[in-house]
């Protein structure tokens, strides 16, 4: 039995079962059948005018107790509230703020909660009751509880009471040959990529050529409706991409048949994140560093020449030991005017790092200071961020400026760490060698921690 509380709490989203409807608050019980028609608001302005108070939950429950459920299949339940107030409930379907609302837990989707749309099928705004159909699929296996109760009236008092142990009912619900998703999250260059499969708990079988609903970020929450964008090939697997500038969660939904005036039905539904970097935020540059400016993540190929740097090479070279690496970029204001400024940190093992130095140097000793395909390279000074370092100077010509273009790059080792640092200016004016002497060395005192892991 629920005893509501004067208290305001949580969100909603609603579906369970218990018997009719239960007196509450007291010694205050249910009154008797209310009219099967649903009316208007009995006219009393005077008691609205006055109305200060919250709206009374007067009793919840579903329309039955137990469910048996089995494979992809789905079983209408009718979940309840009987709410009262003097100026009458607001009455607001969806949304986060719908009123009334109930919310129903643990089920399949974002934060394993459902907050179906409540319609009042009896009485009036000032004493009715307000109910929603859900489909109770296999998944909801187990006990299915009304977490949460609450509604709003028409001068804006507001109730939101939690619900917990015996005052929360329950349904019953008994799921066999279940589906299910594995999920798997990968960063591609640009973008995202989740892949899986959808298959059978018990017999581990495919849910093969079956339509499925992705999305990411903030599509997760699935509020606006879960849209199958994609199908699972004979053998249950599926693969999703998205061209996507930053990192972003992932979700992927099986669905299944949509109760009328609800959202659709979440048999199954996972989702994953980012894995966090290998290289932690406390190796990079950050905003204190930067001048105040906030580091943004790279992840196009714009600088990619530059993830270090191949000057004078018919071919990369210098990963084949790579471990890890993250790039940032930002843009930093010199002399009242701005500057795209680059750091890359790279882990190597064993000796790749320092190899990856011998290998630049031996480059530029071929090329340093000549005009070619790449433009001109040359080596600024030794030792200007640690003694294993260089500060470079790439020169470039932009013809419809008809100017050059000078990018200034330092490259520094620290133990198993290498550190590129590289501002290339804004638009057609040319880097600031101060600006990377100053940051390179705060680049690699900041990354020498990396040694230590």
């Amino acid at each position: 039995m629920y005893r509501p509380s004067p208290r305001l709490a949580g969100r909603a989203r609603a579906a369970v079962i218990i018997t009719a409807a239960v007196a509450f608050a007291g010694t205050l019980a249910v009154a008797g059948p209310l009219s099967a028609r649903a009316g208007p608001a009995a006219a009393n302005g005077a008691v609205a005018s006055s109305d200060a108070s919250p709206p009374r939950i007067r009793g919840v429950w579903f329309s039955r107790r137990s469910v048996a459920v089995t494979g992809l299949a789905v079983v209408p339940v009718t979940v309840s509230v009987r709410v009262t107030d003097a100026s009458g409930v607001a009455e607001i379907p969806h949304g986060f703020d719908a009123s009334p609302q109930v919310t129903l837990g643990p089920v399949p989707g974002f934060r394993s909660q459902l907050r179906p749309a409540l319609a009042r099928i009896s009485g009036t705004v000032t004493d009715g009751i307000w109910s929603a159909t859900v489909n109770v699929p296999s998944t909801w296996n187990g006990t299915v509880r009304v977490t949460s109760v609450g509604a709003a009236d028409r001068l804006g008092n507001v109730r939101r009471d939690e619900l917990t142990g015996a005052r929360a009912p329950a349904l019953l619900v008994r799921g066999t040959h279940r589906p299910t998703l594995s999920i798997h999250y990968s960063l591609l260059p640009g973008g995202l990529q989740i892949s899986g499969r959808a298959y059978f708990t018990d017999t581990r079988r495919p849910l093969a050529r079956t339509p499925l609903a992705t999305s990411f970020e903030s599509g997760c929450d699935l509020e606006g409706g879960a849209v199958n964008d994609i199908i699972t090939d004979a053998r249950g697997f599926y693969v999703k991409r998205w061209v996507y500038p930053d990192t972003a969660a992932g979700c992927v939904a099986l669905i299944g048949a949509t109760a009328p005036g609800q959202l659709p039905t979440v048999l199954a539904y996972r989702i994953a994140f980012p894995p966090p970097p290998a290289i932690p935020d406390e190796a990079m540059l950050r905003s204190e560093d930067l001048r105040g400016a906030e580091p943004a993540p790279v992840t196009d190929d714009y600088w990619a020449p530059l993830q270090p740097p191949q000057p004078c090479a018919d071919r990369p070279y210098g990963n084949g030991l790579l471990r890890d690496h993250r790039a940032i970029s930002a843009l930093v204001g010199v002399d009242d005017r701005p500057t795209v400024v680059m750091e890359h940190v790279a882990t190597y093992r064993y000796s790749g790092a320092h190899r990856y130095l011998w290998q630049l140097r031996r480059a530029l000793a071929t090329c340093d200071s000549v005009d070619g395909p790449q433009g001109r390279w040359t080596v600024r000074a030794n030792g200007v961020a640690g003694h294993d370092s260089l500060l470079l100077e790439h020169r470039t010509y932009i013809d419809y400026a008809d100017t050059y273009h000078y990018t200034y790059v330092v490259v520094a080792r620290v133990g198993r760490v290498l550190v590129v640092v590289a501002d290339i200016g804004w638009e057609t004016s040319s880097g600031d060698v101060d600006l990377v002497r100053e940051l390179s060395t705060k680049a690699v005192r900041r990354a020498a921690i990396l040694n230590s892991r």
